[in-house]
């Protein structure tokens, strides 16, 4: 395989991201979203290895491998069992943008990244391919930020999460080296199996200001033991 074809593959690859993640934008049933989300990180861990084919680099199997194994499996199965469990199916809930206007937004997202790197893509040192990397990656984390913005229900705040978690390490692949990658993707892994433990044992039907709620017991003891 030519590294020409495999640059064009990841190109490919990139824009089915985007696809996937206005698809998480738009769903509204919680196993479809979680599905997308699972392809969603599929695709990305089929990124990391065509970097593998294409620079050799053991970093970028290793992610592969974790990608498959915590945002293919693990991640995917708790959410759903947890869903299986609280026996919450749809989300309809949304703070100020709707599902048309946040694809419509995310487009722009993706319009003004692509305007700002241009003018300092050459300070960067980036090429065409990098450039074009870049501007998915740093869009993907911008969305999922919109995602957690945009949602009431703390389950798809943590899908937001997880989006934007997929763009910073979509965009690590280009900024350069990253001999840490492996250790913040295990990171940002377990933050999210916290969150999802968190809202299996809250409440997955919870809106951010009653997931609240629920933890002040919680803060009331806290309080009593720091006055002992």
């Amino acid at each position: 395989m030519t590294i020409q074809l495999i640059d064009e593959l990841i190109k490919v690859c990139m824009v089915l991201l985007v696809v996937l993640t206005a698809l998480v934008i738009s769903r509204r049933n919680l196993i479809s979203l979680i599905n997308t989300y699972a392809l969603h990180s599929l695709v990305l861990s089929a990124i990391a290895f065509l970097f593998f084919l294409g620079e050799g680099a053991n970093v970028f199997l290793y992610a592969s491998i974790l990608t498959i194994i915590t945002k293919l499996w693990l991640i995917p199965a708790l959410l759903k069992r947890t869903q299986k469990i609280m026996k919450i199916y749809t989300d309809l809930e949304y703070h100020y943008l709707h599902p048309t206007s946040s694809i419509f937004l995310s487009l722009f997202i993706v319009i003004i990244v692509f305007l700002a790197f241009s003018g300092i893509k050459d300070d960067l040192g980036l090429d065409p391919f990098n450039y074009f990397g870049v501007v998915m990656g740093f869009s993907l984390v911008l969305i999922g930020f919109m995602i957690i913005f945009s949602r009431i229900k703390i389950i798809t705040k943590t899908i937001g999460y997880l989006v934007m978690e997929n763009g910073v390490v979509l965009l690590s692949f280009f900024v350069g080296e990253m001999p840490f990658l492996i250790e913040v993707m295990v990171l940002m892994d377990l933050l999210a199996l916290v969150a999802i433990t968190s809202i299996l044992g809250f409440g997955m039907n919870s809106s951010i200001e009653e997931f609240h709620k629920r933890l002040n017991p919680f803060r009331n003891w806290f309080k009593k033991v720091d006055e002992k």
